[in-house]
């Protein structure tokens, strides 16, 4: 399933390139013929916008411009940034997607009220919360491989928000909590949660928003800013047989932890099982049941929620 920011790029690249290679060949006609001509600005603006493809098989097969050093300069330099952004869109488009296990828990039951936000992400909301939580998902991972964790929180009594990132990617909306905890204005206690890369988003938004945030934890993942001075909790969780975090990166962020900052490590745990998403190139293979890793994580997020 490829996601609808990728199709929306892809039919944006595919309209103003043919837009672009259309315009070339307009103008030299125009040309041709004496009539108005298109303004060179506004050849190279398409170009730039995205049709450096289709402009630059405007100017080899009409022969058009290929004298004028500035469209000689800048339309390559268009079509370079056309195919990194098209490639940018293939890439985000191969993602992990969540399983069946996942799908079934997003459904309201008497325990916990599954809500779509105005924001995009999914909202479990159980009976009179009293603590709430922002979940960031994984890079390149679809949000909704978390729904079973997340319920499981859920029905102990916290309400987890799950924020849907752009191209599934955190780090493109770091500030994606701002607006899941503006959902329930009530709510005076946050955790935010981010599994892998989405914990680096996580961290990058308490360390810019600190007095927002009574606790921060990370599922094997690490901070990229310094939170040595954050007045919450902090908790990082592990999987002992985790092949996928960056342990170089994992131990280094140790430093940029508060000083009280605990420590979980999951015993056969590995890095794909905090989510419902099937395997996970290059990680380590378990030897507990995802069930089992996900309740280990559970009852300290749980245990970290009721202390605050």
């Amino acid at each position: 399933m490829v996601s609808v920011e990728t199709i929306a790029i892809g039919i944006y690249l595919a309209f103003v390139n043919v837009a672009a290679f259309v315009m070339y060949g307009s103008d030299k006609r125009r040309a041709q013929r004496g009539l108005w001509r298109i303004a060179e600005r506004t050849l190279l603006a398409i170009a730039l916008l995205g049709g450096g493809l289709g402009a630059l098989l405007g100017m080899l097969v009409f022969h058009h411009k290929t004298r004028k050093l500035r469209f000689r300069i800048v339309v390559p330099i268009a079509l370079v940034l056309t195919l990194v952004v098209g490639g940018g869109a293939l890439y985000f488009s191969d993602y992990y997607h969540a399983d069946g296990e996942a799908s079934a828990a997003i459904v309201s039951s008497e325990d916990v009220e599954v809500r779509t936000l105005s924001t995009g992400g999914l909202a479990f909301v159980p009976h009179s919360p009293t603590v709430g939580l922002v979940f960031y998902p994984g890079a390149k991972v679809q949000p909704e491989a978390y729904a079973p964790l997340l319920r499981s929180c859920a029905e102990r009594g916290v309400l987890c928000v799950l924020v849907r990132p752009p191209l599934n990617f955190a780090l493109l909306d770091v500030a994606a909590a701002q607006g899941a905890m503006a959902q329930f204005p009530d709510m005076q206690k946050w955790i935010l949660v981010g599994h892998s890369l989405g914990g680096v988003a996580a961290a990058q938004y308490v360390a810019k928003n600190p007095e927002d945030v009574d606790a921060l934890v990370f599922l094997s993942s690490y901070p990229a800013s310094d939170l040595s001075s954050f007045a919450g909790s902090a908790l990082s969780i592990v999987g002992s047989e985790d092949k996928v975090l960056n342990r170089v990166a994992y131990e280094e962020g140790r430093a940029w932890l508060p000083s009280t900052a605990q420590e979980l490590v999951i015993v056969g745990g590995n890095h794909a099982y905090f989510g419902n998403y099937g395997a996970q190139k290059g990680d380590g293979a378990a030897s507990i049941l995802r069930e089992d890793q996900q309740r280990e994580t559970v009852d300290a997020i749980v245990s970290l929620a009721e202390g605050l």
